[in-house]
């Protein structure tokens, strides 16, 4: 099953707790930069952009246990961020397609497969 993403009609295939794919993305916004897990909504703020996708990875991976280990709806693993973050991610990936000398986005997409997942069940 595929679900669309607000208005934008972005697809993306439904994670599980057997099986999904994280989407996060950092990127600079006046003097700080901010950090998205957009696959579940987490939004953080921070000066150091590596420190800061460190951050919401774990963020995300522990949104992920907590699901797991609770046996919660397959519907936590699918709460996107709005589509002003979805934006910011696809420029970026078209960015990174095209790479420039000077880049400060930063974007990770991390599949969960069911080995990760039955080492937290």
């Amino acid at each position: 099953m595929v679900y669309p993403i607000s208005m934008m009609n972005i697809q993306r295939p439904k994670n599980t707790k057997e099986r999904g794919t994280i989407e996060c993305l950092v990127y600079k916004e006046s003097n700080a930069f901010v950090g998205v897990c957009l696959t579940f909504d987490i939004v953080e703020e921070g000066d150091n952009p590596t420190e800061l996708m460190k951050s919401v990875r774990e963020a995300a991976e522990l949104h992920l246990e907590t699901v797991i280990r609770n046996n919660l709806t397959d519907e936590l693993l699918n709460r996107y961020a709005p589509e002003e973050y979805w934006l910011k991610y696809f420029a970026t990936a078209k960015k990174i397609e095209r790479p420039s000398l000077i880049n400060t986005d930063s974007l990770t997409v991390s599949p969960y497969y069911r080995s990760l997942t039955a080492q937290m069940a």
